[in-house]
Order: C-alpha cells, then sequence, then structure tokens
C-alpha cells in the first residue's frame, strides 16, 4: 500500500483520459503546496516551486528545485526531472512546449471547484511568459472533468489504502468499546481515541493531526460540535462518535451510537434500540440498492424515505457523500434533488462513499450509524464492519480515563 503505487496508476489514468479527451499536454505547476491535485497525482506536495508536464503518450517530466530532484528521481516515475530554479522555469517549460506538438494543453483552472483549480494567476502569467498569452489562451482548456473522475474514482492502491484505513477505524472503536465508561467526559473519549490512532499511525482525517473527533453525549446536543470536558458519561446515556481517521494520505469516515447501561439494566430500553434500528435498516436499504449509473438523489431518496417509515422526522443532511483524501471529499453527493451535485452526478464503479441516514430528533434518542463502501460493478461491497444494532456499553466506572 505505496502512494507512488497510486501515482503510477493515475498518471497511467491520466494519458489514457489526454488520449480519450484529445487534449495532447497536461501541466501540474504549483509552490507551497497550493494545488490539491498535486497530491493526489503524484503522491507527495510540492512546497518549492514545481511543474509536471504529463504527455497522451503517459510521459512524466517534472520541473523542480534542485534539493528536491533526487528525491523525485527515486520515485521512477518520470522520463525527465530537470532541477530549475525559480527564475529559469519560463525558459525550460518553453523549451518543453516547443518539442511537442500542442494543441489543447488542460490547465488545472476552473470557477467552480476548489479541489480542480490549484494553478494561481501568478504561475499562470509565467506560463504566458514562456509561451506568450495568446498562445495560452489558444491551447488552454480546463482538466476540471478529468480531475474529478481521477480523485472520485479509485485505483486498486487507493482501495486497498482506505480499506486499510477502514479496518484500523473499526479496531480503534473496538478498544474504545471495551474500555469506555461512566464517568468520563466527552473529551476524554475523544483524547482516548487520538492515542489509540496515534499507536496505529493514523492521525486525525479532519483538521490537525491531533484533533478529537466528534463526541456527542445525545442528551447535550447533536450539532456538529466539539467534545465537552464538562458533558459527562451518566447511566442510561446515549453517544454518537463520528469519527475520521487518516492513514497514508487517505480517510475513512465512520459513525457508531451507544447506549450506557445502568447498573440494573440487561439491555437498552425499546425507544432507543428502535431509533438505532431504523438508522441501521435505512443503511442496509441503501446498500441494497446503490450501484454504478445511479444519480445521487436517487440514493438519498432510498435512505431518506427509509427513515421517514419508520416514522422519524426527515434526515437535515445528505443520506452519503465520497470519501478519499478528505473526509467530504466532494464529487457527487448523496444528496436531495434539489443538490446540483445530487442531481447531475452519476455514481461511477470503484468510488468510495460514506452512507449515513440518520436518526435526529428532540427530544431523545437519536442515532447515526455511519459506513464506507466502495462500488462494484453491480452494486457495493462493504469496507468497515457494519453497526447492526444498538452498542450496549455494560454498567463500569473508576476505571480511569
Amino acid at each position: 500500500m505505496n502512494r507512488l503505487d497510486v501515482a503510477r496508476e493515475k498518471i497511467e489514468r491520466a494519458g489514457e483520459m489526454l488520449r480519450e479527451n484529445q487534449i495532447d499536454a497536461w501541466v501540474f505547476y504549483t509552490r507551497n503546496g497550493q494545488d490539491p491535485s498535486f497530491a493526489l497525482m503524484f503522491g507527495r506536495s510540492a512546497e518549492q516551486e514545481t511543474l509536471v508536464l504529463l504527455t497522451a503518450q503517459g510521459d512524466a517530466t517534472v520541473l523542480c528545485a534542485g534539493a528536491d530532484a533526487p528525491a523525485y528521481r527515486e520515485t521512477g516515475l518520470y522520463r525527465q526531472v530537470l532541477a530549475t530554479e525559480p527564475a529559469e522555469f519560463p525558459a525550460a517549460f518553453r523549451r518543453l512546449y516547443e518539442g511537442l506538438a500542442i494543441n489543447r494543453l488542460a490547465l488545472n483552472q476552473t470557477p467552480d471547484d476548489s479541489r480542480c483549480d490549484g494553478l494561481s494567476v501568478g504561475l499562470y502569467q509565467k506560463l504566458c511568459l514562456a509561451v506568450g498569452e495568446k498562445e495560452m489562451q489558444r491551447v488552454g482548456t480546463s482538466s476540471q472533468a478529468m480531475l474529478e473522475e481521477l480523485r472520485a474514482v479509485k485505483t486498486p492502491s487507493e482501495i486497498a489504502i482506505m480499506e486499510e484505513c477502514s479496518r484500523i477505524t473499526c479496531d480503534i472503536y473496538d478498544e474504545v468499546f471495551r474500555t469506555i465508561h461512566v464517568g468520563m467526559s466527552e473529551s476524554q473519549v475523544g483524547e482516548l481515541m487520538v492515542r489509540e490512532m496515534f499507536k496505529r499511525g493514523c492521525t486525525s482525517g479532519i483538521g490537525a493531526p491531533d484533533d478529537l473527533p466528534l463526541v456527542l453525549l445525545v442528551r447535550c446536543g447533536m450539532s456538529h460540535r466539539r467534545p465537552n470536558p464538562n458533558n459527562i458519561i451518566q447511566p442510561g446515556d446515549m453517544m454518537v462518535i463520528d469519527f475520521s481517521a487518516r492513514y497514508n494520505g487517505y480517510t475513512s469516515d465512520i459513525a457508531r451510537t451507544m447506549y450506557f447501561l445502568k447498573p440494573d439494566e440487561a439491555h437498552a430500553p425499546e425507544d432507543v434500540r428502535r431509533a438505532v434500528d431504523a438508522a441501521v435498516r435505512a443503511v442496509g436499504a441503501v446498500l441494497e440498492m446503490i450501484r454504478p449509473g445511479l444519480k445521487g438523489y436517487e440514493v438519498d431518496a432510498v435512505g431518506r424515505q427509509s427513515i421517514l417509515d419508520s416514522g422519524y422526522p426527515n434526515i437535515p443532511h445528505s443520506v452519503g457523500h465520497q470519501v478519499g483524501l478528505e473526509c467530504h471529499d466532494g464529487g457527487t453527493v448523496l444528496g436531495q434533488h434539489r443538490d446540483r451535485k445530487a442531481m447531475c452526478g452519476v455514481l461511477r464503479k470503484n468510488e468510495i462513499y460514506a452512507i449515513e441516514p440518520t436518526v435526529l430528533q428532540s427530544p431523545l434518542p437519536s442515532a447515526i450509524v455511519e459506513d464506507n463502501v466502495v462500488l462494484t460493478d453491480t452494486g457495493c461491497r462493504i469496507i468497515s464492519r457494519r453497526q447492526t444494532e444498538i452498542i450496549e456499553i455494560p454498567y463500569r466506572e473508576g476505571m480511569g480515563a
């Protein structure tokens, strides 16, 4: 599970897409890590000024700082690695450009999606300085459609990394279920999860590497908020944890709902179990029907209707979203018809989605059950371990956080 394997697969697919779209070459030009597609394509961010030119024949040439050149050479990804000072980039690019017959050149520019808009105005001006502004206007075309597919449709190596990320996330949950207890605060539970992440070589999938996940005692509110050290677990509490781990650059997004048994309880109350069962049932309904070729809103409608049929309020968010380099990774949204990305987006094989039709109501109980799936030829395959019923935490206290 090597990011270089991902880069090889992405570069190969990019060459195919250039040929399919009759585009001769593609420029990735960045500095200060500003192009989010650079790490996707080449397995690393670029802090120094760096330009990669991909051709429809699948060749890749990189212009980079001299100090970075050995690392690029060691990857074996590039036909040429040319050490280049920032002032020399226009002349160096011009030499590459003149060696190719370019009628269309893909550029990472678009007004519609920040993930595909990595070419800054200043670096675009340096390209114009290299070959002329009129020439750039003649040949330049947006790479947005290609980049969106390259980000959304996972390669075999990406799927392997995300399967491992999901496995690790579920292992962390299992450890938490074994040790969590009455008397801990939301913040202590979050800190426990961060420690378990670090033990396994992961960091938080959202925010800073050590940011706490969403740990929510249901009676204290279900809004997206940071865990509160003053919210203490009591017997009879419901808790929702919504957790994203980052492994090898990729994230999971898995949520679980649990109940803390009172000393005299063998099982959670009926209303708690019924709410969690409704969320589990809605996830199952989506898993049964989701497949390539559907629109995002068609999937959303099934999960949403299942929650309504169980007698709970309409879901205030989408039923699901793509997962990848980010927890919420853009692309097709499994949302309502009024959402453009849900209405226009078509699901494709090897996209990975978090599925989360929820029970959110006031007063209690509420439940979030979220699992991750990869789309197959005819349906989906679950890459997390499903929650199929309420997680009951036995009564215990005084064990330390």
